[in-house]
């Protein structure tokens, strides 16, 4: 009889089944997108018929306009498109614009971020 507890034990340190199963780890709630990619232009006039999703795209690349002061393009899954057009950076400002293309018709908004102290952009329109 010992002898079989013996091989009990040591065959369980080998078999997955003798061991509790811890219980399944719950998936990591979604983190909302970061702010910059959803203010500007992308949330007003030009950006309110965008899905969330061409939303996302389209504050992306308005974001990295904004942060490489070159123009930049995107296309969403529903047929949206658009460009950003940033202006020179001033005082830790940079103007742009940002031509947004639902339906084959153009929308333009304009606005300005400037960047704070810990390097990242806030939109001031």
């Amino acid at each position: 009889m010992r002898i079989s507890l013996v091989i009990a034990f040591l065959s369980c340190g080998f078999v997955a089944a003798c061991s509790p199963s811890a219980p399944p780890q719950a998936a990591a709630p979604a983190l909302p997108p970061p702010k910059p990619f959803l203010d500007g232009v992308v949330i007003g006039d030009a950006g309110r018929s965008l899905t969330d999703q061409d939303r996302q795209t389209a504050g992306e690349a308005q974001y990295a306009a904004i942060e490489t002061g070159q123009r930049k393009s995107w296309r969403g899954k529903g047929g949206t498109y658009g460009f950003i057009e940033p202006g020179a950076e001033s005082s830790s400002c940079r103007d742009y614009s940002h031509t947004i293309y639902v339906d084959g018709r153009p929308k333009t908004g304009k606005g300005s971020a400037c960047r704070e102290q810990n390097g990242n952009w806030k939109y001031r329109s």
